[in-house]
């Protein structure tokens, strides 16, 4: 008995404590306004689950950002992307706090961060402090919230880690007044086939059923009539005080028959398991419609640890008539209800049989897979898909005149694939122009996307994430280049050169910038394209050149240059 106890305190400690073992009185709230959130942890987002929680800034930015307990600055990242300005604070009690799509850091951080830009001559940054260099006290302001990075609206994203492991913490477990006395609003469920000649309502694909609703408890009213096995997924989504944002829930449990066969809730997770999203929910259905559904299934390669308790991967084997409830909570315990019965039905030989595309080849998920066909070369390693797979494929019969190979459809672009695999495809394509080649996935609409590339052994090759269309194009045009407040002879009158930098193909790979040959920093936001330099105060009053370079991905170079009286 003594030493189970021992392992249970060790788990306890490694993982950073259970959702009640949280502090709620050691952090403050890392904004002085009310905190209304518009994102959730754990919401589902594309290719993850969201790590933090979204605080509302009143729609605008620079609203100062208080260091949220004692500790020191332990990172501090800029990119375009992602995060955008970032700042990491480590904390004695084992936390890291992180605050996200900052605009601007405060005093010495900004000095810091700034002087090693410099340094580096890069706007996109990557600092680790030591631990006497920049210290915090709880309460400190040490940035302002803004919309930097991949941000849609202002606001500011916060997190709390578990320092040990980097493990992002549900943030709603810490204390923070936040009010919520709104349960989860359940939107739809989806009942789906899950074996040889398994139906659904005498149908072979999986349907949607809405339901009725009373109170906090919903209710499916007509029997969902199946024959075999099935799995049931819900539609559904969280709302909070003082905003209309759909957030995420916190639990989802599913009972048949008063047995519990599925249940997870989002505490921790980690970042290398957060890609099993695509696993988590019904990734075709995201595809097709846009819903996001808790599909309540395991697939064979999901090794996610939010699941608590799941019986038979979440397939229902419907034999007679059966009592399913989902109860769906929010963290402060806000519960709705659905029920539903489930019957068995006898089975209905469909009419008219869809005409599949014929299987190429059978790809067990615990193998290392190769495909080899004229002009086309896959190789998909272990662990990479998150079932066995029968793998289709197919080649256009129309080439269009972008591109320099056929089209080959790898698969079906409803498909998730959790790994990067490895393609090379042929083409015809002259030695002129082999250098700006790239591999294209293209859509249904014949929209190309880019996906990168590089020549070896005379196929053009490159890493996927994901499976559809590809082909072979190519980027000879430069990237467009706008001034919007500078023009040669400008007298500039404001505080900053701001310019929009474009590129419709391969995106933009780097730029420089530079006053009377020196470089300036100037930050990118690829939402706007806009490209900004702050002048720095020691720039002297008079006459200066200003020259901008822009590459995109393919190495076409465009130029700008103005000389502006400051």
């Amino acid at each position: 008995m003594r030493h189970i106890l021992i392992y249970i305190l060790v788990q306890l400690t490694v993982l950073g404590g259970s959702a009640q073992n949280h502090p709620t009185d050691y952090f403050q709230a890392p904004l002085d306004i009310p905190l209304i959130l518009s994102g959730t942890f754990g919401e589902l987002r594309s290719n993850h689950f969201h790590a933090g929680i979204d605080i509302k800034t009143q729609g605008a930015s620079g609203h100062k950002i208080y260091a949220v307990a004692d500790g020191y600055i332990s990172r501090i990242k800029v990119s375009p992307w992602g995060y955008g300005k970032a700042l990491y604070i480590t904390h004695p009690n084992g936390y890291t706090s992180v605050y996200a799509h900052l605009s601007k850091y405060h005093g010495s951080i900004e000095e810091y961060v700034k002087k090693a830009q410099y340094n580096e001559e890069s706007f996109t940054i990557e600092l680790f402090p030591g631990k006497e260099e920049l210290v915090v006290k709880k309460g400190d302001i040490v940035a302002f919230s803004g919309n930097s990075g991949s941000s849609a609206a202002p606001h500011l994203h916060f997190e709390l880690r578990t320092s040990k492991n980097e493990y992002p913490q549900n943030g709603l477990h810490f204390g923070f007044d936040i009010a919520d006395d709104i349960a989860p609003i359940i939107r739809e469920i989806k009942v789906k086939p899950r074996g040889k000649k398994s139906q659904v309502n005498q149908q072979e694909l999986g349907k949607f059923f809405k339901p009725t609703k009373k109170g906090n408890i919903y209710k499916i009213e007509k029997p969902i009539l199946v024959h075999g096995k099935v799995s049931v997924g819900i539609y559904t989504h969280d709302l909070l005080n003082g905003a209309n944002n759909k957030n995420g829930v916190y639990s989802v449990d599913l009972n048949i028959d008063g047995n519990q066969i599925y249940y997870h809730k989002m505490d921790e997770f980690g970042f290398h398991e957060t890609r099993y999203i695509n696993s988590h929910i019904d990734y075709a259905e995201k595809q097709l419609s846009n819903k996001r559904i808790h599909s309540c299934f395991l697939e064979a390669n999901n090794p996610l640890s939010i699941y608590e308790h799941v019986e038979n991967n979440g397939v229902i084997d419907v034999d007679s008539t059966h009592q399913g409830k989902f109860t769906i909570k929010d963290v402060y315990g806000n519960t709705s209800e659905l029920h539903f019965i489930l019957k068995a039905s006898d089975y209905i030989p469909p009419n008219n049989s869809k005409i599949s595309t014929p299987t190429a080849a059978t790809f067990p998920y615990q193998e290392a897979n190769i495909f080899i066909n004229e002009g086309i070369e896959i190789h998909i390693p272990k662990n990479a898909l998150y079932d066995t797979l029968e793998f289709q494929y197919s080649v256009s019969p129309d080439t269009p005149s972008t591109c320099y190979a056929p089209i080959h459809h790898v698969h079906n672009e409803n498909t998730a694939i959790h790994k990067s695999y490895a393609i090379s495809i042929e083409s015809t394509l002259g030695s002129t122009l082999k250098d700006k080649a790239f591999i294209a996935q293209i859509n249904k609409n014949g929209k190309l996307t880019y996906r990168g590339g590089k020549w070896v052994n005379n196929k053009l090759t490159t890493k996927l994430k994901s499976f559809g269309g590809f082909s072979v194009a190519v980027d000879t045009i430069a990237p467009t280049i706008k001034g919007l407040n500078i023009y040669p002879g400008k007298t500039m009158t404001s505080s900053a050169i701001r310019m929009t930098i474009k590129d419709d193909l391969s995106g933009i790979k780097s730029y420089r910038g530079e006053i009377d040959d020196n470089w300036i920093l100037m930050e990118f936001d690829p939402k706007r394209a806009r490209l900004t330099h702050y002048f720095e105060k020691e720039l002297e009053r008079g006459k200066h050149t200003f020259n901008l370079e822009v590459t995109d991905d393919k190495n076409n170079k465009s130029y700008y240059k103005a000389e502006f009286i400051y």
